[in-house]
């Protein structure tokens, strides 16, 4: 009888309460964290290509930009994934038009069936590289040169945030490789960091339409033995200009220099990125050989984007593609144990004057 007595009479004591709200909170905590895979059309993992965890898709914060992707196989009302293995893709918008090239190292891929550009093996081959991009187009409309931007942003607050104090004692040890016009938000409700896209791109170049008119849509011009886009920005006319990349972002990491110049509708732009601490397909950071950060756990169901330039007036992308984990999809991950002795507290609030930039 107490036992049917208990089944039956409501419980509205404070510990009862709190446990529903706790569990309607977790909820809803986890229907946010998985909307934003669900906006952007993110195939089921299981049908990712060739069973890995990563995937390349166009991302759904630049559904403007049109891409001509080459898999021809439908997947339902899901986003075609872009390939990751060095195969070009045409996209137009309305920025830019032109075709990307994305490489994931490690990534299970077929080679390039045709055009120019060398197997993913091959890139990756003796390098410390972990994933690159390029792109070689047209802008549809005259920019200047500090109003073309690129970096990350997500839409909602880091989750397991590390100490805002640590974060900024590591920016600053990092600001010697930093450009001058790098900006970081990194403790607001949309986290975000930038700087101009010819601050970080590691090589560049510049071209009239007639010196590589005639070329297949599958090649790139430009583009030299060892793979990497050959320098060249003579075209800019000013000998100021560095001819070697290292040297060329550097001049462009001051504001000065960027707002001399614009990028021309009757020229063709190529940028090339790569990075060789981020590693896509476990999706860490490995800053030394001793010391790698897990970063799956802090973004809140966004991902990275593998790809991107934005129009920093308007916010319109010139193009954006992002790259997924199958762990990004995992609302119960848990951070490492290196991030739980990170991890914010009250303890490690800020400072008085300080500011969470």
């Amino acid at each position: 009888l107490l036992g049917l007595f208990r089944s039956n009479k409501s419980d509205d004591s404070p510990a009862c309460t709190s446990r529903i709200t706790s569990n309607q909170h977790a909820e809803s905590d986890q229907i946010t964290f998985s909307s934003y895979a669900r906006e952007s059309g993110l195939p089921i993992s299981v049908e990712w290509p060739s069973q890995s965890s990563m995937v390349v898709i166009a991302s759904h914060r630049n559904s403007d930009v049109k891409y001509e992707l080459p898999c021809k196989t439908t997947l339902g009302s899901i986003k075609y994934p872009l390939p990751m293995d060095g195969s070009v893709v045409t996209f137009s918008g309305p920025l830019f038009e032109g075709k990307l090239v994305s490489r994931i190292r490690d990534v299970d891929d077929k080679p390039p069936s045709d055009g120019n550009l060398m197997s993913n093996e091959d890139y990756f081959r003796n390098r410390s590289r972990q994933y690159q991009w390029s792109v070689q187009g047209r802008f549809k409309k005259r920019i200047r040169f500090d109003e073309v931007v690129t970096g990350q942003e997500f839409g909602r607050p880091f989750r397991n945030a590390p100490s805002s104090r640590i974060v900024k004692k590591g920016l600053h040890l990092l600001k010697h490789k930093l450009p001058d016009t790098f900006e970081c938000e990194l403790f607001s409700d949309e986290p975000r960091f930038e700087h101009p896209l010819l601050a970080g791109c590691q090589h560049f170049r510049v071209d009239r339409p007639e010196d590589i008119g005639g070329i297949p849509e599958s090649h790139f011009y430009g583009v030299g033995e060892d793979g990497d886009i050959i320098e060249n920005t003579i075209l800019l006319g000013d000998v100021e200009v560095p001819q070697d990349g290292l040297a060329r972002r550097k001049y462009f990491s001051k504001n000065s220099n960027l707002a001399k110049y614009h990028f021309e509708t009757d020229f063709v732009y190529t940028f090339d990125f790569f990075s060789n601490f981020f590693v896509p397909s476990r999706y860490r950071l490995d800053l030394t050989p001793f010391f790698s950060i897990d970063l799956i756990p802090y973004f809140n169901g966004y991902p990275l984007f593998m790809s991107m330039a934005k129009e920093k007036a308007s916010g319109k992308y010139l193009w954006a593609t992002e790259m997924w984990h199958k762990r990004l999809l995992n609302h119960d991950e848990p951070p490492g144990r290196m991030a739980k002795f990170f991890v914010s507290d009250s303890s490690s609030s800020l400072e008085d004057g300080d500011t969470e930039n």
